[in-house]
């Protein structure tokens, strides 16, 4: 299916995004000698992906340069399409440190959830991305200025740790003064977290104090990688957190009863009403582990080992 004009939304003089799965900020602006330049954030799943956002800009800027990729992060849902776009355009790719050495040998994405060499089964395109080189890595949070023909687009990195290795968001303040926040996956829209209540992450206790930090950042937008924009952060940050919290505290209800991790994840599977599959066997355990490590260090729960078994309780 291709990418029409309807899904091109517009919010400052040089500032759209592509409402998609995964949400593609779209920039575009005259340079200083009047070359009409597009910089993307993210790139979406994968080759076709990629495609079908080229054949959009070919087909409604023609005369338009593909600068570069901006990544939130490396998951395969936000940078499957960069190496695509880089073969037909020669753009950039820009990221994190952390993401951008994930985006330049993506197996290891697989082997972290597995833990070890991964199943052929994880090997697909929804979770492992084709490698791809990053040409700018951003060092910590620094601002970047887009030259453009009536000023300049300020680029902001933040740091979002949580969801994954180096997560950044990027505030993005135009020519006109609206600020639009991309924010990856540290945000989910409501229908996202509806649908997936228990959402993935790395580390929880970091994506909790990103949820707290993305809510001091003032823009007039903020768009999540998944899910609708909202123009007030404070809602669906606390929602976010909502669902973090509530799956906490259904952990440690399990956890009533000594429970290994596998037993875990069965537990907290048949009360959320998720029947499993190869991959959220994988993520959901792979995220309940990272809740385990946050739930234990905070001192709500222990582990022992018990016949060859670690086994997790709530601490009474």
């Amino acid at each position: 299916m291709s990418v029409t004009t309807e899904q091109l939304v517009t919010l400052s003089e040089h500032i759209s995004y592509l409402s998609m799965p995964t949400n593609i900020g779209f920039i575009r602006f005259f340079d200083g000698a009047g070359k009409d330049c597009v910089y993307l954030i993210d790139s979406g799943n994968d080759e076709t992906t990629g495609a079908r956002i080229l054949d959009f800009i070919k087909a409604n800027f023609p005369d338009a340069t593909l600068k570069a990729i901006i990544n939130t992060h490396s998951h395969a849902d936000h940078c499957g399409g960069n190496s695509y776009l880089v073969r037909e355009t020669g753009c950039e790719v820009w990221a994190s440190k952390g993401e951008a050495y994930l985006m330049e040998y993506p197996t290891i994405e697989t082997q972290l959830i597995w833990g070890g060499t991964p199943i052929h089964d994880l090997r697909s395109k929804y979770l492992l991305a084709e490698a791809c080189q990053v040409q700018r890595v951003f060092d910590g949070e620094e601002e970047i200025s887009l030259s453009c023909e009536n000023g300049e687009i300020r680029l902001k990195v933040i740091s979002l740790p949580g969801h994954y290795v180096d997560q950044v968001g990027f505030l993005l303040t135009d020519t006109d003064g609206k600020r639009v926040m991309f924010a990856g996956d540290v945000l989910s829209g409501r229908n996202s977290i509806k649908k997936h209540w228990i959402q993935y992450l790395l580390d929880e206790t970091k994506t909790k104090e990103s949820l707290l930090k993305i809510q001091t950042v003032e823009a007039d937008f903020y768009i999540p990688g998944h899910g609708d924009i909202v123009d007030n952060i404070e809602g669906i940050a606390e929602l976010n957190l909502l669902a973090i919290l509530e799956t906490e505290d259904m952990i440690v209800d399990e956890l009533r009863s000594p429970k290994s991790s596998e037993e875990l994840l069965k537990a907290v599977a048949d009360r959320s009403g998720i029947t499993l599959k190869t991959s959220q066997f994988c993520l959901i355990g792979s995220t309940l582990r990272s809740y385990l490590t946050g739930l234990y260090e905070s001192g709500r729960i222990e582990h022992t080992m018990e016949a060859n078994r670690m086994l997790w309780r709530k601490i009474s």
